[in-house]
């Protein structure tokens, strides 16, 4: 099967440049002016195209960072209180030997100094918190709140800066 190319010959007799010259120059520049709108239409949607995938992926990586900074936190937290728990464990020990030799001597020389067994042990919980850095339930509460604070203040920019855009 054989198959011919069609090509195309100038037409004869016509000079291009001078029909180009002969067009009148508003012509030009407002098809110029045209594309230059065009040009700027196409780019202005393709530059919120590019920030809003952007955006997603930045959420994307941010969610997955915070998420593995979660689990280390929660790893480190399980660590240390294992180190809690053994210390506690070590130190209701050291405290019960005392005690089941002479309860009530040491029950009497725990009034005696103003405490009880309990308050002691909560202070030495406090205390053994406090070492390993892990917060208050009142620090915990307040950075809760500065959170809500943080996520409302967001959200009035965002409403500010939807209804400046419409």
């Amino acid at each position: 099967m054989k198959t011919e190319v069609m090509t195309m010959d100038p037409i004869s007799g016509v000079d291009m440049g001078r029909v180009q010259t002969q067009v009148p120059p508003d012509t030009q520049e407002g098809s110029q002016l045209g594309r230059h709108f065009v040009l700027a239409y196409v780019g202005a949607w393709a530059l919120v195209y590019d920030r809003a995938i952007a955006l997603y992926q930045g959420t994307l990586k941010l969610i997955a960072d915070a998420e593995k900074r979660g689990e280390g936190m929660e790893s480190a937290l399980s660590q240390k209180m294992n180190c809690f728990q053994r210390q506690a464990n070590r130190q209701r020990d050291t405290i019960q030997e005392p005690l089941s030799a002479g309860a009530e001597q040491g029950t009497h020389n725990l009034s005696d100094a103003g405490e009880t067994l309990e308050e002691r042990l909560e202070k030495q919980v406090e205390r053994v918190l406090a070492n390993l850095g892990i917060p208050t339930r009142d620090r915990l509460e307040r950075l809760n709140q500065e959170i809500d604070r943080l996520n409302t203040k967001l959200d009035e920019e965002l409403a500010r800066q939807l209804s400046a855009g419409a």
